[in-house]
């Protein structure tokens, strides 16, 4: 029926949700399986949940909140959905699913970004409901090269 729903991790996931989120290193794959054993739990400020496509593994949600050096509430968010699934309007769903899971469980605001490049990502951001509140200069910098971010954020009160 192609019904897409946020669910905490298996042990059985974990292959499948490194490639998706393209950890390769053993490190990030030791650091990830740490916070995939607590899925659906808080644990050092994170929250990895599994987004599911009738029964299979498809994407990745990682829910951040530091209460002390941000806002009670406010929350932040990261998205990977399979790469073969893209253009399927997966990750528009998934960033519905992700602010309604939020605002029930204590956040009043939710701010995400992607690459500047990912046009079909930001487009995800604005058919979900997402405001578009300005571009992150230089967020990252990968092998010298500084990648500018655009950045989103929902209410609950929008």
């Amino acid at each position: 029926m192609n019904e897409l729903a946020l669910r905490p991790y298996r042990e059985a996931d974990f292959d499948r949700a490194c490639s998706i989120r393209g950890l390769e290193s053993e490190e990030s794959r030791k650091r990830f399986h740490k916070g995939l054993s607590a899925s659906g739990t808080w644990g050092e400020h994170y929250l990895h949940l599994a987004i599911d496509l009738d029964g299979e593994l498809v994407g990745d949600v990682q829910l951040r909140k530091c209460d002390a050096t941000r806002p009670q509430g406010a929350w932040e968010m990261g998205l990977d959905i399979a790469p073969e699934l893209h253009g399927r309007g997966f990750g528009t769903t998934a960033l519905r699913l992700v602010a309604e899971y939020a605002f029930s469980n204590g956040a009043h605001r939710v701010e995400g970004s992607t690459d500047e490049s990912n046009v079909a990502m930001r487009r995800a951001f604005e058919k979900s409901g997402w405001k578009f509140e300005g571009v992150l200069k230089a967020l990252f910098v990968e092998d010298g090269t500084p990648h500018d971010y655009y950045s989103f954020a929902i209410t609950k009160f929008d």
